[in-house]
């Protein structure tokens, strides 16, 4: 997983949500070529000493290795960007374009981890306001959607953008 959060006082904050499981395409081809080259090699030579159906076997591995890291290739696309704004939030979800988009009040948005107990320390990490809820993160380890979780809770919510405000201003008159 790879996460981005950049920090702009002007402009808000920003979190870049990609998976982290592919090489990029031309390294995918390479690989792809250079596995299947050494299998139908295989294969060829096997078929020359009379075993023909491990030729056949041999392309059936071939296709199925292609189907798999075509289908790794395009997950490595997914993305989900969360923009924080100064009374908005956007979120963008998509594979190597925007297919989803979703807008709520800062103010009025709950960041939520909830532990889901179909599976052994499994969570979901959900942005809620009002009727709406936005799962964030799906591809991300219990680990990384907490410690996402901890970073959201920072900067959304009623009490995140006077929470900020009130606590440098009480610095300020300490100091």
């Amino acid at each position: 997983m790879t996460t981005q959060a950049s920090t702009d006082s002007l402009a808000g904050r920003r979190f870049v949500l990609a998976p982290n499981i592919a090489p990029n395409w031309p390294q995918t081809v390479r690989i792809f070529i250079g596995l299947s080259a050494v299998c139908l090699g295989i294969g060829v030579v096997c078929a020359a000493c009379g075993l023909w159906p491990i030729l056949t076997f041999a392309g059936l591995e071939v296709l199925a290795l292609g189907a798999a890291l075509y289908v790794s290739a395009r997950r490595s696309l997914d993305r989900e960007v969360i923009n924080v704004t100064d009374n908005n939030i956007r979120i963008e979800k998509g594979r190597g374009r925007v297919e989803q988009a979703y807008e709520m009040e800062r103010a009025w948005t709950q960041v939520e981890l909830r532990r889901l107990s179909r599976r052994w320390d499994e969570t979901q990490l959900v942005l809620r306001s009002r009727d709406r809820e936005v799962t964030l993160g799906s591809f991300l380890d219990p680990d990384e959607r907490l410690s996402l979780a901890r970073e959201l809770k920072g900067c959304i919510g009623p009490m995140a953008r006077c929470g900020g405000t009130l606590f440098r201003t009480l610095g300020e008159k300490a100091g």
